[in-house]
């Protein structure tokens, strides 16, 4: 059922606001609805035009059916389902909502401008895999959020005269030219033992991590280090490094080949290679991985949140599922490690040589390389 205590009618009065749409009980919503079928959420108001929302469980048509889909749609004065007769155009965003109270957001999909004149709903077919939600922590209790977000464009010459659009957001953009010029920086990170170089700047390290803090601030009686501070850091890779870096500066997920940004991508869950991960190399899995290590332990935890996700929702494999689930249980990720015992379980030549209290006790006594080596033998 679609509850309606979460879904409250927002209209901004200037052209946006947004409706949540809390599912209670996934399951017998999946198990009820065939592929196609659709509940409808009740109308709302935004930008002086009334909406309403439809869910599919099983997808909007044959072609999505492994997937849920949400559709946003324009309902006329009279609640009618006809094109509009004046011009209605929108930019959409769903979200899911981790905790309703304090709007934890994680992208799903849609930032282009809609035309809803021409055609009234806008459907988002693929809105995420049925799998990976399942596997994802936004399942809760059978239950989970969606936030979609609408901001309607005036229309041209009605209201010219007392609505200016505002320029989209560029702080991002500033910080990130901030960590690429390197203007102003004073302290400099020898990462990795093999002589690279970051210059970064202080506050803004310390702004955003507790660990940064205290290594480069300390208590509040001390002085930041002097300009010039040469911090070498060993144990992690320059390439990690310069995404952690990358995401303090713009909190948005870095980009792997560049170190820089991957405008938010992650949390749409969408790569490079391909939005199901297949294409993805080992080599890109274990930068994330050791990303989500550095995010751990330079206590960032929407960062860590991005990686462990990414992770566990697209990239536990043979090839990689012993690396993930000795640094699950080195940080103590319970979800991590058990969807990759769950993954062994379901590979029957594993589970057919392997108990899982005998797996759990050679995950705390093996080496990485050693797991992986044994896993590939037996699931070959």
């Amino acid at each position: 059922m679609l509850s309606p205590s979460t879904a409250s009618p927002i209209d901004a009065g200037a052209g946006s606001g947004y409706h949540l749409l809390a599912v209670e009980g996934y399951s017998r919503n999946r198990d009820a609805l065939p592929n196609g079928e659709h509940v409808r959420c009740r109308t709302f108001l935004v930008g002086g035009h009334r909406w309403y929302l439809k869910y599919y469980p099983n997808g909007y048509d044959s072609s999505c059916a492994g997937y849920i889909s949400v559709s946003l749609a324009l309902e006329e004065a009279d609640g009618g389902y006809a094109p509009a007769a004046r011009p209605v155009k929108a930019q959409v965003a769903f979200s899911f909502i981790d905790q309703t109270q304090l709007q934890v957001t994680a992208k799903i999909r849609g930032t282009r401008i809609k035309d809803f004149s021409l055609n009234p709903e806008h459907c988002y077919a693929e809105a995420v895999r049925r799998d990976i939600l399942e596997r994802s922590k936004h399942l809760k209790d059978d239950s989970f959020t969606i936030r979609c977000d609408v901001l309607v464009f005036a229309e041209e010459g009605a209201r010219r005269a007392t609505f200016t659009a505002a320029l989209p957001p560029d702080m991002q953009s500033h910080f990130s030219d901030l960590l690429l010029t390197e203007e102003g920086a004073d302290v400099m990170f020898e990462v990795g033992g093999g002589g690279d170089k970051f210059p970064a700047h202080q506050c803004m390290l310390a702004a955003r991590s507790d660990v940064f803090k205290a290594l480069l601030v300390g208590d509040k009686n001390n002085r930041p280090s002097a300009p010039g501070t040469v911090v070498k850091i060993d144990d992690i890779q320059a390439k990690v490094f310069s995404g952690l870096l990358a995401f303090i500066y713009t909190d948005a997920f870095p980009d792997w080949h560049m170190g820089s940004l991957e405008k938010d991508r992650a949390a749409e869950g969408e790569t490079e290679s391909g939005e199901d991960g297949r294409e993805v190399s080992d080599e890109y899995v274990m930068w994330l991985l050791h990303l989500f290590e550095a995010a751990d332990r330079y206590e960032l935890p929407r960062l860590k949140s991005i990686c462990e996700e990414m992770l566990v929702s697209r990239y536990i494999r043979v090839t990689t599922v012993a690396d993930i689930v000795v640094v699950a249980e080195k940080i103590g990720s319970g979800w991590m490690k058990e969807v990759c015992l769950e993954f062994i379980r379901a590979h029957t030549s594993l589970h057919a040589v392997f108990s899982v209290d005998g797996f759990e006790q050679m995950i705390r006594e093996c080496t990485p390389s050693g797991l992986k080596e044994l896993i590939s033998k037996f699931a070959a």
